[in-house]
């Protein structure tokens, strides 16, 4: 459990985008959440250096960060230096939203607030309920960022009146919290990323289910789903871990989604995995 925390995966999936502009086919977009720094004791600061060498490795052109970059001080210049990396390397940008512990909301003790200035500092920008776009060519790739739902720093409504819903424009959804998406209409998205859930963290393997011990009653748990009408929803199992610095038969992991534009949606799918 205490290897498994520290042991990083890469998961690679198409993004199928039809209506996207031809320009956008190719775009390489990494995802990444939930590092967790300055929990103790933890192995989040080692696992986050795995994640964002993985990440650059896979040269992406835009990188998402869905959330609790950090719960407290110790490690804070690392989680600084790191983005910082990630910045350097993405070309068309690093993007994020803030998570509960980011504003010190957590049922975990001595977790305390990350100042958004720290993290914009590093080349990071917040989405605080507004959205984003960036030229690829001729194309517009626009992302949406919900802050916090437990805290209620939401505005929803605010992200989807300043979409642009001109076709051929890619729009992707930032949430800490992937419920999010059942306020959305399809059409609004062509995805929808998330974290929270650390997949479970410690989950119990189970005769014909798992256990999830981070949080049981989640209804996204992790992975690719179809929320219905077309609204596909990945929600990634993270970096770090919290409470206890272990996981079981949970991987951390990065995500690297590959824009196929033009190419037809498999039904009932988010994408399939490569």
């Amino acid at each position: 459990m205490v290897h498994e925390a520290q042991w990083v995966r890469r998961v690679d999936r198409r993004l199928e985008a039809p209506a996207a502009a031809a320009d956008l086919d190719g775009l390489t977009i990494a995802q990444l959440s939930d590092f967790h720094v300055g929990f103790r004791p933890s192995f989040n600061l080692r696992a986050m250096r795995k994640a964002v060498d993985m990440a650059l490795a896979a040269r992406p052109d835009l990188v998402l960060v869905t959330g609790d970059f950090a719960c407290g001080p110790h490690g804070r210049a690392e989680l600084q230096r790191q983005l910082r990396r990630l910045a350097d390397a993405a070309p068309l940008g690093v993007f994020g939203v803030l998570g509960n512990h980011d504003h010190g909301d957590s049922k975990a003790p001595f977790v305390q607030p990350t100042d958004p200035r720290a993290i914009e500092a590093c080349g990071v920008r917040l989405l605080d309920n507004g959205t984003a776009s960036v030229k690829v060519g001729a194309a517009t790739v626009q992302i949406g960022g919900v802050d916090d739902t437990d805290g209620g720093h939401d505005d929803l409504p605010a992200v989807l009146a300043a979409l642009d819903r001109r076709p051929g424009v890619l729009r992707i959804l930032l949430t800490h919290h992937a419920e999010v998406v059942l306020w959305t209409e399809p059409g609004d998205f062509h995805i929808a990323l998330a974290g929270d859930t650390h997949g479970g963290q410690i989950r119990l393997p189970l005769p014909g289910r798992r256990i999830l011990l981070s949080d049981p009653s989640a209804p996204f748990a992790e992975g690719a789903y179809d929320v219905g009408g077309g609204r596909r929803l990945y929600v990634t199992r993270g970096v770090g871990t919290s409470m206890l610095p272990l996981r079981a038969f949970c991987r951390p992991e990065i995500v690297v989604f590959h824009v196929e534009a033009g190419a037809p949606a498999a039904a009932g799918s988010a994408g399939a995995s490569t």
